[in-house]
């Protein structure tokens, strides 16, 4: 539903590695590296600052980060209220009870 660049972009600024990024995806490094800069380069944007000590976010990576985070869980709610509706059109009949035992004198 949303592109999985937005994820991994998540995961790398959460972790602060894309090494780190990668072992949480169950991906290879190259592939987390090959996810952010495609996502930078579609969007003509540089989302972090890399050098020997991690990844830092810049001030679009920011913004970005927050406004992922959202359309990530946006997206993920949406399929559950979809499952819901889909719940609800079944026939479903809840049955209980109650039992309660007298106390002993």
């Amino acid at each position: 539903m949303y592109n999985k660049q937005l994820e991994t972009f998540i995961r790398a600024a959460d972790a602060g590695s894309f090494s780190k990024a990668a072992k949480e995806s169950y991906i290879t490094l190259t592939a987390v590296i090959k996810q952010i800069n495609s996502l930078e380069e579609s969007l003509n944007v540089k989302l972090f600052d890399r050098d020997h000590q991690g990844l830092q976010l810049t001030k679009a990576g920011c913004s970005m980060y927050q406004d992922a985070k959202y359309v990530v869980q946006y997206c993920r709610d949406s399929v559950i209220c979809a499952k819901n509706e889909m719940q609800e059109d079944e026939n479903v009949i809840c049955i209980g009870s109650s039992s309660m035992t007298p106390a002993l004198l």
